[in-house]
């Protein structure tokens, strides 16, 4: 005798997967969102940064020089040596990432990913933000 669900059976276990992932999607959204942080996350950071960190500027280098945060690198998201700068990154060492605006450094943070890099903290709003807030810049 052949057996067959009942569809009452079939939806209740449909609903059950649906609200499953729908959590498992909300979880990565929130656990990817949950790597952006504003400037003054980032000034707090920087007052007692983590062992290792590394700071990572990838405006222009016309732009680095006009104003940097303190101990920052200056890696040009449009350089030619860009990718292989970023082969040399540690892998497991925060990395504190920032722009002028947070559209460069979303373009590096993807490709930092790429990489095997994941303790990125996107500083998304950028330098801008960051001279709005009348926080410090190094030249």
């Amino acid at each position: 005798m052949t057996r067959y669900r009942s569809a009452t059976t079939t939806r209740a276990r449909l609903h059950g997967l649906a609200s499953a992932l729908a959590c498992l999607i909300l979880l990565v959204a929130v656990q990817a969102a949950a790597k952006d942080i504003s400037v003054n996350e980032a000034a707090g950071l920087l007052q007692n940064p983590p062992q290792g960190l590394t700071i990572v500027d990838v405006r222009t280098p016309a732009e680095f020089r006009e104003g940097h945060l303190a101990g920052a690198v200056n890696m040009d998201f449009f350089g030619a040596s860009f990718d292989s700068q970023i082969l040399a990154l540690p892998k497991d060492k925060p990395i504190l990432l920032y722009c002028r605006t947070g559209n460069r450094s979303a373009g590096a943070y993807d490709a930092m990913e790429k990489e095997g890099i994941t303790n990125i903290l996107h500083m998304n709003q950028g330098v801008t933000a960051w001279q709005q807030a009348g926080l410090p810049l190094q030249k």
